[in-house]
């Protein structure tokens, strides 16, 4: 597939322009003008460049396009310039989608995190642009808060990191935002939540919650941020006819 094609077919889907983000959403480095194998993954790093190559890959989409921030130097030098000499050496082509693949609604992180749950009436909320990037959602039925921690449990691979459970004792209305989220955790009160689900949490997060009486679970950035593109890779398969494969790096943070 020619590779101003799969731009376009990226941005259909993923809308990054209306959304307000820190870094460079869409094609990142072009190392070549075709798109025949894919491998998608959560962070750009030299162990994904690896299993590209292994793959016999000439496309990269990552999640957190390293490198690529708002602020970040981007001079071709040292780790950095390291990293793109390799792509180009071997015609491997970057795409990063930062926001754009939280908010989406069939196959974003936290659509797909809410799914997993069962969670039903699925709104967004946190608005980022004219988008917005979190979701709220609701049990058919009330579970336990104790419940509510089992699930999460369930839900992702290597459980749960932080459990904060100061808030109601049954847990119907639930708000998600992948990733490092919790900034989302008041609007989520005002929504009439019980529960809250994020990636990683700062220092003040469990003194918030205890102050006012809420539940939080917490399960590490990258380990909620694997639904997103591990989705893409199917749809890519299924939708363009390209190969396409997840490399899960796992990151305990």
């Amino acid at each position: 597939m020619n590779i101003s094609d799969f731009s376009a077919w990226l941005n259909d889907l993923l809308e990054p322009h209306l959304f307000k983000d820190y870094c460079n959403n869409g094609l990142c480095v072009e190392a070549s003008d075709k798109v025949t194998r894919v491998v998608t993954g959560v962070s750009f790093r030299d162990r994904l460049i690896d299993a590209a190559i292994e793959e016999g890959a000439d496309c990269i989409f990552v999640h957190h396009p390293n490198g690529f921030w708002v602020n970040e130097n981007r001079v071709l030098v040292g780790k950095f310039g390291e990293r793109m000499r390799r792509l180009m050496q071997n015609g491997i082509s970057l795409y990063g989608y930062h926001l754009p693949l939280d908010g989406q609604p069939e196959f974003g992180n936290n659509a797909l995190i809410a799914k997993a749950f069962g969670l039903e009436k699925i709104e967004g909320f946190m608005q980022e642009g004219e988008k917005t990037v979190g979701v709220v959602g609701e049990f058919a039925e009330p579970v336990s808060r104790e419940g509510f921690e089992e699930l999460a449990c369930g839900v992702f691979e290597h459980g749960v990191q932080h459990s904060l459970l100061y808030g109601s004792e049954t847990v119907r209305r639930v708000g998600i935002c992948s990733g490092s989220g919790a900034s989302g955790i008041e609007e989520a009160v005002k929504l009439g939540c019980d529960a809250f689900i994020t990636g990683d949490i700062k220092e003040s997060v469990p003194i918030l919650c205890e102050e006012i009486g809420f539940n939080l679970v917490s399960a590490g950035h990258h380990r909620t941020e694997i639904f997103g593109v591990r989705a893409l890779a199917e749809k890519i398969q299924k939708e363009l006819g390209i190969p396409a494969k997840f490399v899960d790096i796992d990151n305990s943070v």
